[in-house]
């Protein structure tokens, strides 16, 4: 058992058991330094002597001791200008990743993922126990291989695989706790009397009378020790792989369950895994990639104000002398029958007088708010030596996302459940990705030559869903979101095909392991747009001189490597256009409103791609 110190979460138990324990003698390794380093790009890989683009890579030991729950957090301070930014420390929060910033005015500037050879921009759920390591290409000479796709950079990940070695069992397992520190200090109750007072006399209003009322006598309620927990982290992640000549395979099962420092934030995740290998014969190979992740998400509102159901804000700024329950006021509030009023009776949240739709912040962590969510992510891919320097790809990968959120405020407990007489709704989603590729690849070496030409396409179909169910006015003593029982209730369902053809290519030239230039382009269609605007072409072009290597720095001691680069290229980006746009209509249904009908987008006769040049320079 290995126990550290981790300054992100506390105390944090490490247990390793390996089955198989392989050491490598001082030689080989010597060998391996001499062995020129392989970077992963687009479709291909090239020696990092030769690489002519912004490329950084991220290996696994960089994070693989540090309690994450999303890749985003991988990459966070582990490659140059990459910027992750976390806007909520919940469980579960998404995580912003932009690539050397913004370069869109309106669409999505999120860099494409591509795990083991699927693309997709969401990366929540990823077992970041799985990863070797992540290829960032920065710049449009690297990712205009991608097309529209690429624009705001591309995070190419390597998942393990199966070795034809002796089979290998690994577990390891870690927890963490987490509390908070630096907590904003606040007035105490005489200091937020005294403040009142002061007020009070300049005229303000009665706020101190208020504050002496006897029926908050002799309450001191400190919010932050209602709200604030100690969370607790729990990771366990077991892979197995094994193999031959023919057949590889890994396996793995990993579960994360993380509670947060405020109640009832909690994230669960359970992801299974199954690469596999085969070479069938010596001119075809096989490689299958599947991914399941279950993911559970129970949600505490934090970055939003006092009135909107922030927990946070509402617990620095709800005053001490109230209490959590109307049930703990020292004179309860009742009308001329002695019967309890709102706010008084039991188990409701005592109502703040200033402000009553100012609730405290317990009263906000008592909504319910829930997501689970499915996802199916794989590919199959083939490997075909046509000749022997000519080699075929075809691919096929689909994922799949099927996710419900589900929220209920009752109508009892709290003022704003007793104004709408419990509200709540029922959000369904289906996301489906597919794509097919097929790309040629063909090399030549030959003395001081070396040349790598590619080609390929690609056809892309999303299809996406949502069918909505929410309401309000439900009977008394309702305690979770039923459709048919809202008196005043709403239903919406919207569907969304999107369809992209594209054609790329690569050209890969180094001479003398010292002078190379690349080529590369990618010609887009997208049927988001009106038909004259669909296609757009994205070139790129790059060159590299490998200093280093003349034969005036041949010998010296002081300069290992040296490398000149430059490079141009252009990116596309249509992730901000709706995928009817240029019908100029969109179609919506509601029950219980007006029925079906439409309304005028914009004008998208003349609507075309949203393009980005980019020009880098870099000495290596």
């Amino acid at each position: 058992m290995n126990v550290k110190i981790s300054k992100n979460l506390g105390l944090v138990a490490v247990l390793y058991f390996t089955s198989h324990f392989h050491a490598q003698t001082k030689d080989t390794l010597v060998k391996e330094r001499k062995i020129d380093e392989v970077v992963l790009i687009g479709y291909g890989s090239v020696k990092k002597s030769n690489l002519t683009s912004a490329v950084s890579t991220v290996k696994a030991d960089a994070f693989e001791d540090r309690p994450l729950y999303n890749v985003g957090q991988a990459l966070q301070g582990n490659a140059a200008g990459v910027n992750v930014v976390q806007s909520s420390g919940k469980p579960g929060a998404s995580l912003d990743v932009k690539i050397r910033g913004n370069n869109s005015i309106s669409s999505s500037v999120s860099p494409l993922y591509v795990v083991d050879g699927i693309q997709t921009f969401d990366i929540s759920g990823i077992n970041t126990d799985d990863i070797v390591d992540m290829t960032i290409l920065k710049d449009a000479t690297s990712a205009a291989i991608y097309g529209i796709n690429g624009s705001s950079g591309v995070v190419i990940i390597t998942t393990k695989r199966g070795k034809a070695a002796k089979p290998q069992l690994n577990f390891n397992a870690y927890w963490g706790v987490s509390k908070t520190v630096n907590n904003i200090d606040v007035l105490n109750l005489d200091q937020y009397k005294s403040l009142l007072a002061d007020i009070q006399a300049n005229g303000g209003s009665n706020y101190l009378d208020t504050a002496n009322n006897p029926k908050y006598a002799g309450i001191n309620t400190n919010w932050r020790d209602e709200v604030f927990r100690t969370g607790f982290d729990q990771n366990y992640n077991v892979n197995y792989s094994f193999g031959n000549e023919k057949v590889r395979a890994y396996t793995a099962l990993g579960y994360q369950g993380i509670d947060g420092i405020i109640d009832p934030a909690r994230f669960d995740r359970v992801s299974a895994k199954l690469n596999l290998d085969a070479k069938i014969t010596d001119w075809l190979k096989l490689a299958a990639n599947f991914n399941y992740i279950n993911t559970g998400l129970k949600n505490t509102n934090d970055n939003l104000g006092t009135s909107r159901g922030g927990v946070i804000l509402s617990a620095l700024n709800t005053p001490s002398f109230l209490p959590v329950y109307g049930s703990q006021l020292a004179i309860r509030d009742t009308d001329v029958s002695g019967n309890y009023l709102d706010g008084s009776k039991d188990g409701q949240f005592a109502l703040n007088p200033f402000q009553s739709s100012w609730e405290n912040p317990v009263a906000y962590q008592s909504r319910k708010n829930k997501t689970q969510t499915h996802r199916f992510l794989s590919n199959l891919g083939l490997e075909v030596n046509v000749l022997k320097n000519l080699v075929w790809k075809p691919t096929i990968s689909f994922d799949y996302i099927d996710s419900n959120n589900d929220q209920f405020t009752d109508g009892y407990q709290t003022s704003y459940g007793r104004e709408k007489k419990g509200i709540g709704g029922d959000y369904s989603s289906t996301y489906q990705d597919m794509n097919i590729e097929n790309t040629l690849t063909y090399t030549l070496k030959s003395g001081s030559h070396d040349l790598s030409l590619l080609g390929g396409n690609q056809i892309h179909e999303k299809r996406n869903s949502w069918h909505n169910y929410w309401g309000d006015n439900f009977p008394e003593g309702t305690t979770a979101f039923s459709f048919d029982n809202a008196t005043n209730r709403h239903e919406s369902l919207v569907k969304e095909h999107f369809r992209e053809v594209s054609f790329f290519g690569r050209a890969l030239y180094t001479f003398n392991n010292k002078y190379t230039v690349m080529g590369v382009f990618r010609y887009n269609g997208s049927s988001a747009l009106a038909p004259g605007n669909k296609w757009g072409f994205f070139p790129g072009v790059s060159a590299a001189w490998m200093v280093s290597n003349e034969d005036f720095l041949a010998g010296n001691r002081i300069v290992s490597e040296l490398k000149l680069r430059g490079g141009w290229g252009k990116t596309g980006n249509a992730s901000g256009i709706p995928p009817y746009s240029h019908y100029n209509l969109e179609r919506q249904t509601e029950l219980g409103g007006t029925g079906v009908w439409y309304t005028r987008q914009w004008d998208s006769g003349d609507l075309g791609w949203e393009t980005t040049t980019d020009t880098n320079v870099g000495l290596d």
